[in-house]
């Protein structure tokens, strides 16, 4: 409808000269200016904020005058357009872009920084007429009809528009079609997502999308910007844009001084034409409030902490968050089979776990409690096993996680496994929220119930170590943890709990639930200890399943996980596990509700030794 009302207005506009064009232009650019003075305050105010030190009044007063005309220029050129085609857009545009028709003969995409100079909607379609294929990330528009103008507007040569709410996924989608994706920074943008960088030596919330995107991505970046030239002939160009070296370690610095450098790149470019640029936004909100920058951390805790150990070679001794842990407390080693209440005796894990160490036993450690035992031939692991899991979010990348199983040491005797692995996030995942999380497991080989139990979360906003020690004989948990973070404050914590016989960690609950028997619809249950609490985990196989996998096809139980904390439903969201039918029940697959959307696995390899 608006489109049909424009059309006598636009084929006027493209029968007269140029001349008559900027006549009109300058006349209702003026009558802006004196009589309905839309916003001036705003573009005198911003315009002596950037230039007060440079200009007189008079030549602020002037600047902003021309900004009117600017402006009424900017929507004639809109409205003469409307019947343009691209070989239009080819001819009465030019368009200087050699150093992204480089790029699009390697096949590959990018990243263009633009503002709001020149006639900027021009810019993108003008690009788009001369056939490279971009995406530019734009607002939802208030109203309906604005929304389906500017939509028909700036996508009918090829262009797409990304809209705020699913920008992540878009751009990744973007960037694997080999496409280029334009952020249009020029605008005010607070906390939580905003960054108080300086434009024109001013503070200015300034959107961090670009720095996280760039922080991890290899592909280039570019910079666009337009202006009107002398004959009234938009001149569009693109030029390779540098990355600024920095010696910042801390990613959070970095971040800063990359969206200083994109604002110090359009604050050059406006000054080259101070005129054309878009003054009457404010673009100098006061930034009240913290950054969250960062961005949150995609909230998968129980879910990686129980399901998802991954790949590196950190060793216990030596942690990656370089937090040290302190030495382990006396516990009772349980008997198991027939019950002598004085074969009960209490060892000393020590930190590096290399030996144990037998002490008298006071009488109170002593068990009556008989643990049962896994029969040999009913193990569904060996010594060596190691499965490679990708990890899924959003339909995204999101991680890899590697299970694998280690000879343990003994207890008091007994021979014990140890289970090792650690989370991993992706690059894409690294630009909103790094994981490197290594998680360990030390389990009775026989009696599948944990001695020992290690957490190094090593992430963005936090590091942090994790010691529990299960004095399984009289019920007890040695919990021990410390939190290095500026986000969430530092943490120490020491302390003992009291847990359910035959508690497991979250880590070993995953190779005693592929221990157990199943039958559709029959429940199993076992506890959790967990930071001071005790879960109830509930186990019930819903169907069987034929699941494909980067190992093989595999015949699945299709297992729904359901935990409770005192009896009541912990609100984990929908959990499900496949494990593989046969007598080494793999993780072939699971699938996780998380506040966000879902987090997927599944299994790429197996290698057993």
């Amino acid at each position: 409808m608006l489109r049909l009302f424009l059309l006598p207005f636009s084929y006027f506009l493209n029968s007269v000269p140029y001349r008559v064009k900027l006549f009109l232009g300058s006349s209702i650019g003026l009558v802006l200016f004196h009589i309905f003075r839309f916003r001036r305050s705003i573009i005198i105010g911003n315009l002596t904020r950037a230039f007060g030190s440079e200009k007189k009044p008079e030549e602020i007063r002037e600047l902003a005058k021309q900004n009117y005309i600017h402006y009424a220029l900017v929507l004639l050129e809109w409205i003469e357009s409307l019947v343009w085609t691209s070989e239009d857009f080819r001819t009465k545009t030019d368009l200087f872009w050699d150093p992204v028709k480089e790029q699009m003969a390697l096949n590959r995409g990018g990243f263009l920084l633009t503002s709001h100079l020149g006639n900027w909607e021009f810019a993108i379609q003008s690009a788009s007429a001369h056939g490279m294929p971009c995406d530019i990330i734009v607002k939802r528009q208030q109203t309906q009809v604005a929304q389906q103008f500017l939509n028909w507007f700036r996508t009918r040569f090829g262009a797409r528009e990304i809209y705020e709410s699913g920008t992540i996924r878009d751009i990744f989608d973007s960037l694997g079609r080999k496409r280029f994706v334009v952020f249009v920074l020029d605008q005010f943008m607070g906390p939580p997502i905003g960054l108080p960088v300086t434009f024109f030596g001013l503070e200015a919330g300034t959107a961090a999308g670009l720095a996280l995107i760039t922080e991890k991505s290899k592909n280039s970046l570019f910079t666009a910007y337009s202006y009107r030239g002398r004959n009234g002939k938009i001149q569009v160009h693109i030029e390779k844009l540098e990355e600024m070296a920095t010696q910042a370690v801390r990613r959070e610095q970095r971040l800063y001084e990359k969206t200083q450098s994109y604002n110090d790149t359009i604050e050059k470019q406006v000054r080259q034409f101070p005129e054309q640029w878009l003054w009457l936004h404010k673009r100098w909100k006061p930034f009240r409030g913290e950054s969250r920058w960062k961005l949150k951390p995609i909230v998968l805790a129980f879910v990686l902490g129980l399901m998802l150990p991954g790949c590196s070679s950190q060793k216990i001794s030596a942690t990656p968050t370089g937090i040290e842990i302190p030495p382990d407390p006396t516990i009772a080693v349980p008997t198991y089979g027939q019950v002598d209440s004085t074969e009960a005796t209490p060892v000393v894990l020590e930190k590096k776990i290399k030996k144990t160490e037998v002490k008298s036993v006071p009488k109170k450690a002593q068990s009556k409690v008989s643990f049962s035992i896994v029969p040999v031939d009913k193990v569904p692991f060996e010594l060596g096993e190691r499965m490679v899991i990708d990890l899924t979010w959003l339909s995204l990348p999101a991680g890899k996680g590697v299970l694998e199983v280690r000879e343990g040491p003994e207890f008091h005797g007994r021979p014990s496994f140890h289970l090792w692995g650690n989370v991993l996030s992706s690059k894409m995942v690294d630009t909103i929220y790094h994981v490197d999380n290594t998680i360990e497991s030390f389990i009775d080989k026989s009696g599948f119930i944990p001695y020992k139990f290690l957490l190094s979360m090593f992430e963005t906003a936090q590091k942090k170590e994790t010691r529990v020690v299960f004095d399984h004989p009289n019920e007890k948990a040695f919990y021990w943890s410390k939190r290095i973070s500026q986000k969430w404050g530092d943490q120490d914590i020491d302390r003992t709990d009291s847990m359910p016989p035959q508690s497991r960690d979250m880590f070993s609950a995953l190779y005693y639930a592929r221990a157990l028997n199943y039958e559709l619809n029959k429940k199993q249950q076992f506890w959790i200890y967990e930071n001071g609490q005790n879960l109830n985990v509930e186990l019930t196989p819903v169907a069987k399943e034929i699941v494909t996998s980067g190992a093989g096809v595999f015949q699945c139980w299709k297992i729904r996980v359901d935990v409770k904390l005192n009896n009541v439903l912990r609100p984990t969201g929908d959990l499900f596990m496949w494990l593989s039918d046969d007598s080494k029940k793999y993780l072939v697959r699971f699938d996780a509700k998380v506040k966000i959307g879902s987090l997927l696995g599944r299994l790429v390899s197996i290698k057993e030794q």
